[in-house]
């Protein structure tokens, strides 16, 4: 999810800016076990970027000094050079106390990418409109305990309704349910929706769909590839 935020330097706008830095993944899963998790952000650009790195509870508008987690981000401010790479480092906060530990719980990292801007382009009698880019990517917390994240699609159930299917998920772990499919192969979902932990979220489909129905959810995995698994409707 990208969202772009501008700054403007005078009154004419000669566009000058990148989407430089790239991370290494399009999702993050911190597992409660582990003493940190570490991010690599490399710019693939010809000139510096300086990158903002923060976390929000859900509300992209919430500034990032208005916002509190039980996370530390080191560095929260990094410079990284023309085909570099910077590390970022995110651990929890040994005083601080995650109280849901039977479900994983969802946070949003925030990468704002602030491009240089070229001296040689930048001329005094013109103005420049320098153009920040904001990435933000799913980043979860995930407790010990919670058993083996590969079997949660296996957990899935579908109820069906005509033209809409409800999904329940009754496992601990934040499902990603990219399409689902009919056994001709034919797509029903017009976009992918995350269903919570322990929760049923319901789609609308392309098709009425009947109980007894063979159908194929595709969801993603935790490296980001997409898995299929069959499922048989409800009624």
């Amino acid at each position: 999810m990208r969202f772009l935020i501008f700054y403007i330097f005078m009154m004419t706008v000669p566009l000058s800016y990148a989407d430089n830095i790239i991370v290494n993944g399009t999702r993050f899963i911190f597992p409660a076990s582990e003493a940190e998790i570490i991010i690599q952000m490399t710019n693939t650009g010809s000139a510096p970027s300086l990158a903002q790195i923060w976390l929000d509870e859900g509300d992209p508008d919430v500034p990032p000094e208005k916002i509190s987690t039980p996370f530390i981000i080191s560095p929260p401010i990094a410079r990284v050079d023309a085909k570099n790479g910077q590390s970022i480092r995110i651990k929890k906060q040994e005083l601080q106390t995650i109280s849901i530990n039977d479900r994983e719980s969802l946070w949003w990292l925030n990468i704002l990418d602030v491009p240089a801007i070229d001296k040689n382009e930048y001329k005094k009698d013109a103005g420049m409109l320098n153009m920040a880019i904001r990435s933000r990517f799913k980043f979860i917390w995930r407790p010990e305990g919670l058993g083996n994240r590969a079997d949660a699609e296996n957990k899935l159930e579908l109820l069906a309704s005509k033209n809409k299917i409800t999904v329940l998920n009754p496992s601990p772990f934040f499902i990603t349910i990219v399409d689902i499919k009919t056994a001709l192969g034919s797509g029903l979902l017009e976009e992918s929706e995350m269903v919570a932990p322990k929760s049923q979220m319901e789609f609308k489909v392309k098709e009425n769909i009947s109980h007894g129905q063979n159908l194929v959810v595709q969801s993603i995995n935790d490296y980001g590839g997409v898995v299929e698994t069959k499922v048989i409707t409800h009624g």
